[in-house]
C-alpha cells in the first residue's frame, strides 16, 4: 500500500509562516461590519425620508388640484342690524341738554378743537352697547364703546379732542363705522384738511 506523502510534506509553492507570527483574518472584521451596518441604516432612513417628502408634496399638489374653481360669494352681514341707530353725523359741537349735533359737517380743519360723532337712537334699552371703529385713509385708527345707562336715551356721542392749542389733527379722509352690541349699523365719512 502506498502512503499519502502529500499530507505530511509541506507544499512547495506556499511560503513558510513562522510559528510566532499572527495571520490577518481573511474575512470581514467586526469594525467593518459595524460601519457597513451603520451605512445601511442611514441609507434606509434617507430613503424613508425621501418617500415621505414625495408623498407630502403629492398630497399637497392633489389638494390644490382637487379644489374646484368656485366664484366667491359676496359676504353677507353676520347678523341683521337691530335698527337702534337711526343716523350718525359729525359736528363741531353738541347741545348739552339734548345731545343733538350743532351744525353738522363733514369737513374739519386740522386745528378744530373737537370733532363729535353723534348717533340718534330709537328703542335703546339700558345696557345696550354703542361702539365705533374709526379709520384714517383706510387704516385702523381707534375704537371705543359706551353703554346706555338711562332708558329713553335718544342720542349718544363720541368726541375726539385735541390735547392742547398747539396740537393738530392728521390731514386725510376719516371713516367711522358704528355698531350696536357688536353688529354693524351705520357708516359716515369726514375729512380733515
Amino acid at each position: 500500500m502506498e502512503e499519502n506523502k502529500s499530507a505530511t510534506q509541506p507544499i512547495q509553492n506556499s511560503p513558510e509562516i513562522p510559528n510566532n507570527a499572527t495571520v490577518p483574518p481573511t474575512g470581514f472584521s467586526k469594525t467593518r461590519l459595524y460601519i457597513l451596518g451603520g451605512l445601511g441604516v442611514l441609507i434606509l432612513i434617507l430613503i424613508g425620508y425621501l418617500v415621505t417628502q414625495k408623498s407630502r408634496s403629492t398630497t399637497q399638489t392633489q389638494q390644490v388640484i382637487a379644489q374646484p374653481a368656485v366664484q366667491p360669494k359676496p359676504t353677507l352681514p353676520r347678523s341683521k342690524a337691530p335698527g337702534i341707530i337711526i343716523s350718525v353725523v359729525t359736528a363741531k359741537g353738541i347741545d348739552l341738554k339734548t345731545g343733538e349735533a350743532i351744525k353738522p359737517t363733514a369737513t374739519f380743519l386740522t386745528t378744530d378743537k373737537n370733532i363729535y360723532a353723534v348717533t340718534t337712537l330709537q328703542n335703546a334699552k339700558v345696557g345696550t352697547r354703542i361702539e365705533y371703529v374709526r379709520y384714517l385713509n383706510n387704516k385702523f385708527l381707534d375704537n371705543r364703546s359706551i353703554k346706555i345707562t338711562k332708558s329713553n336715551t335718544n342720542n349718544t356721542s363720541f368726541v375726539w379732542t385735541l390735547k392742547n392749542s398747539t396740537s393738530i389733527r392728521p390731514v386725510g379722509q376719516y371713516k367711522v363705522k358704528v355698531y350696536t352690541n357688536g353688529i354693524f349699523e351705520k357708516e359716515i365719512s369726514y375729512q380733515v384738511q
